[in-house]
């Protein structure tokens, strides 16, 4: 009698066990060890071996051998139990055995001593089925069961299962099985089969099986009723109702041009072709999936579900999509789902969400728009002009002997650096403004930043009162002296934005500065109206170019508070 070949191919030992490592490694040291619990969780997807560890335990505790870890399979307790028809090895479906009465019956029969073998094994099957007063009647057996008593629980549903019943068990957690590893799990039993089929057309039952050995092996069951034993891609591709990757790649060039009749051609093809929207939109999304994780880990082949070959394929077609290009693309796709399920037009909704794809703009990450804007100047330094450094003056003090003279840290290192690196770091953004100077000049007794004249406004920035007294304090630590502070701008009157620090005291054989008294006195300049604060803001080279990066337009500017003296008084020029 023809047996299928998820039957056929049911793992007799742990060695044959697929995609469960950690599981069979920790069930064989528990029984070298003699450390066997006395009830397990066997938790995880449909199809990926939890009946099959249950028997597979079961042999290796009641094999002739035995305890052992690699049952004969040949007495008569390893084939009664492979065949589900041993006394001491009891297999419940739970789905029909559910009433506490039905419980409290298994509970009696476990009570008595195994007939023949080392252990009575009670093995429940869709575990989270039972009710509340059937968990509830397990508990003290699960807890303190008879000798030689074994109970091993399998579930797809952990959740449903009630804490005291997991507390009173050791879980084991069966893992999604990869899909490299089932189809290298599909090619052996192909192999001993004798089925000819390809790689790619074994990877899409792979894929199709989602990370069940039992589905995958149902699903090439399938193909093999309808294609014999030699599989084409053309007729695999037409049972599984999947898409060529010749159609994905289309679809993409579609997408990285803004192509949006190539992507609704695509769509209309597919159609046609008789495949459901819902699979195709699938595809699309692990095609999306598979992209991001190649952009991302580009070392990563493991992660991606496909060849090389087709991977490569799609990489190249998609080659003008951005990381936040296919982001945005999959979180479109992604949000698409519901709307194909539940509308009655999917098609409609479908094509409206390809038009939408394909009037977005390519993005780009603010850092690297921003490093453009600062391509010419922020790159470079400004020019230094570093004069002589004047001699130091001498502290009053008691001691009547001249004092040395002190060194100007400046004479050492360059000032202008030392300066935009102070500021930068109490300032980040005044910093940003001195590295777009045309030159810093830091002498003993003064500080001049020159900008051009296509900088009038960032320079203006600078002659804010903290920002003015930030940079003073900045340059005396710096130079060791009292420091006057003037901010240029070319094409323009030249504006002095230097507030004098309150006179210090001077001792008498200190060398008191110039007042500021003896020096020619200028007006303020007056304020620049809006429409030329506007026409400045527009021509400025930065400002442009985000204006053509963004779409963007300047619809009002501000300007920045200059601190002043009083209305009346005129403002000291101070070099």
């Amino acid at each position: 009698m023809y047996q299928v070949l998820a039957r056929k191919w049911r793992p007799a030992d742990f060695d044959e066990l697929v995609g469960q490592k950690h599981v069979s490694k920790t069930l064989m040291n528990a029984i070298e060890s003699g450390r066997l619990a006395h009830a397990y969780v066997f938790a995880g997807l449909r199809g990926t071996g939890k009946t099959t560890v249950a028997r597979i335990l079961a042999k290796c505790l009641n094999c002739v051998n035995g305890p052992t870890t690699s049952p004969c399979s040949e007495c008569d307790a390893c084939t009664e139990i492979a065949a589900s028809r041993s006394m001491d090895v009891m297999e419940i479906d739970a789905a029909s055995r559910t009433k506490v009465e039905q419980t409290r019956e298994l509970l009696e029969v476990v009570s008595y001593a195994p007939v023949r073998d080392r252990y009575k094994i009670l093995i429940i099957d869709e575990a989270h089925m039972l009710s509340k007063a059937s968990f509830n009647a397990l508990l003290k057996t699960l807890e303190e069961p008879p000798p030689n008593v074994l109970f091993i629980l399998a579930t797809t549903e952990i959740g449903k299962l009630l804490p005291t019943i997991l507390s009173r068990c050791q879980v084991f957690e069966f893992r999604r099985v990869g899909t490299r590893e089932l189809t290298e799990h599909l090619r052996r039993v192909c192999t001993a089969e004798s089925i000819d089929v390809s790689d790619s057309g074994l990877e899409r039952i792979a894929r199709a099986g989602e990370g069940s050995v039992r589905d995958s092996l149902s699903v090439l069951e399938r193909v093999l009723a309808f294609c014999g034993q030699n599989v084409q891609d053309e007729d695999l591709l037409r049972l599984l109702g999947g898409v060529r990757a010749e159609v994905l790649i289309q679809w993409l060039r579609g997408l990285a041009t803004r192509d949006a009749g190539m992507m609704l051609q695509v769509l209309d093809g597919v159609i046609d072709e008789g495949h459901d929207l819902l699979p195709f939109w699938n595809e699309l999304v692990a095609c999306l999936r598979d992209l991001l994780l190649i952009r991302a880990v580009p070392e990563g082949d493991d992660l991606v579900s496909r060849s090389s070959e087709e991977a490569a394929a799609l990489r190249e077609a998609a080659e003008g999509l951005g990381v936040e290009d296919l982001t945005r693309a999959f979180q479109m796709l992604a949000d698409l789902e519901y709307a194909l399920r539940s509308s009655s037009r999917p098609r409609f909704v479908f094509e409206a969400a390809l038009i939408r794809l394909a009037g977005l703009g390519s993005v780009k990450p603010i850092e690297d728009v921003l490093q453009s804007l600062a391509g010419g100047r922020a790159a470079s330094r400004p020019t230094v002009s570093a004069a002589p450094t004047p001699r130091a003056r001498r502290a009053p003090a008691a001691d009547p002997k001249p004092q040395p003279q002190k060194k100007n840290p400046a004479a050492t290192a360059d000032p202008a650096a030392r300066l935009i690196e102070a500021v930068h770091d109490k300032q980040p953004m005044i910093g940003a403004i001195l590295e777009q100077a045309n030159a810093i000049l830091l002498d003993g007794q003064a500080l001049v930043v020159s900008f051009g004249k296509e900088d009038a406004v960032v320079a203006e920035r600078l002659r804010d009162a903290e920002t003015v007294d930030l940079l003073r304090q900045a340059a005396e630590r710096i130079s060791g002296a009292q420091v006057n502070i003037r901010i240029e701008s070319d094409g323009g009157p030249e504006a002095t934005a230097e507030q004098p620090a309150p006179p210090k005291p001077a001792a008498p054989d200190t060398v008191a500065p110039e007042t500021a008294a003896s020096k020619p006195k200028t007006r303020a300049r007056a304020r620049p109206g809006r429409d030329e604060l506007l026409e400045q803001a527009r021509s400025e080279p930065g400002v442009k170019k985000l204006l053509r990066e963004f779409g963007a337009q300047v619809v009002d500017i501000r300007p920045l508070e200059v601190a002043t003296p009083e209305p009346a008084a005129d403002v000291e020029d101070q070099e």
